[in-house]
């Protein structure tokens, strides 16, 4: 049960192997992998232009063949700023001066664990959460993906667990056609700073997020097909002032999957068709205006590769809050918005892409809409 760094960062993409790694060292026990990407876009939101950095990272994995039928592995990534340092620019005194407001080098993966053909694989630390199988499916493009997935509350989804779940214990198997992951999250990291609204410590008051728990099934129809289905939990606790506060952080969704898409296939030589779907229903789960809400997600996404290089894609997203007379946001609450993209392979490594969000939400507060804007970008990825 040998994975590479993406195959583990994308779970239900199972058939890639180490071709998508270059091999550092390699013993009679030990072996050495790197992976990862490099790459920019120019973004368009509408207002401006700026250039970002797209998601580049590196990937180191370690190898070790254990006894009886066993093996160690360690995987560490870490995200790197390629576009942006000390660009800040701060009047202190009556003086000008830059600040670095972004570290190079950023977290993004860590973990350890054990794997045996028969009897799965068990891995614990900072790694792609179940929920992420499910997400997967349609979190591929490389600007405008993730926006109806329910997998980034709070950042990364570290902290609830679907997204880059942190200190994550995981288990892994598969039966035939059927592979399950069950997880495990307990936070270090789950105590709320609680402030009033001018700055101020709120006395008398606690509130944390408890420890999560997730799982995910996907059943191989075909080869080429497969069926997937996700559940994560985790609650709210504690007390402001005299109000005792005991909320869940939920999510349940399905999606389906067709073919094989270039980033995470073996030697990202994949060609034909990809069909990507998910659907979510969440509570607690989706951020806006610094509140949280119950929500229902979808995602389509559908691409061709094309064996002269040329990737067309098709992604249409949506996104409804549920609201009513208590919440901040009233009335109706639904972003959706096409995105188009052409991606083209120079080689396996090297990518160049232009992606479009043509959006067309629907809020009844003009000032909530407005901000759900068309946008354009156009990059390269650098693969190795």
């Amino acid at each position: 049960m040998k994975k590479t760094c993406l195959a583990l960062a994308i779970p239900m993409l199972l058939a890639a192997t180490s071709a998508n790694a270059i091999e550092l060292y390699k013993n009679e026990k030990n072996t050495l992998n790197m992976s990862g990407w490099l790459g920019f876009a120019t973004l368009n939101d509408s207002h401006e232009t700026s250039v970002i950095d797209d998601s580049s990272r590196i990937c180191f994995r370690f190898d070790r063949s254990e006894k009886n039928g066993w093996s160690s592995f360690a995987v560490t990534e870490w995200g790197i700023n390629m576009v942006k340092g000390e660009d800040s620019l701060v009047l202190e005194g009556g003086k000008l001066a830059s600040e670095k407001d972004d570290d190079f080098l950023y977290n993004r993966l860590g973990y350890v664990g054990l794997s045996h053909d028969k009897w799965g694989s068990l891995s614990f630390g900072k790694q792609w959460g179940a929920y992420y199988d499910v997400a997967g499916t349609t979190d591929l493009p490389n600007v405008f993906a993730g926006y109806s997935v329910g997998a980034y509350t709070f950042g990364d989804g570290g902290l609830t667990g679907t997204g880059r779940a942190d200190s994550a214990f995981q288990y892994r198997n598969s039966f035939g056609s059927l592979d399950i992951a069950l997880q495990y999250a307990a936070k270090t990291n789950g105590d709320i700073a609680l402030k009033n609204a001018d700055g101020s410590t709120m006395n008398n008051s606690e509130l944390s997020f408890d420890n999560s728990y997730g799982t995910s099934v996907t059943y191989s129809v075909t080869d080429k097909f497969k069926l997937l289905a996700g559940f994560n939990r985790g609650d709210f606790d504690g007390h402001l002032d005299n109000i005792a506060i005991d909320e869940t952080n939920e999510i349940i969704g399905i999606g389906a999957m067709y073919g094989d898409y270039y980033h995470y296939a073996d030697n990202r030589e994949a060609s034909g068709l990809y069909v990507g779907f998910n659907t979510h229903q969440s509570k607690n789960n989706e951020l806006v205006g610094g509140e949280l809400y119950d929500a229902t997600g979808a995602e389509l996404m559908v691409a061709y590769q094309y064996d002269k290089g040329f990737v067309p894609m098709a992604v249409l997203t949506y996104l409804d809050l549920d609201t009513d007379a208590t919440s901040t946001i009233q009335g109706k609450w639904t972003r959706q918005f096409a995105m188009i993209g052409l991606h083209y392979r120079y080689s396996n490594d090297t990518v160049m892409f232009a992606e479009a969000k043509l959006d067309f939400s629907s809020m009844d507060d003009a000032a909530l809409e407005a901000q759900e804007e068309n946008g354009f970008a156009v990059g390269i990825n650098y693969f190795f």
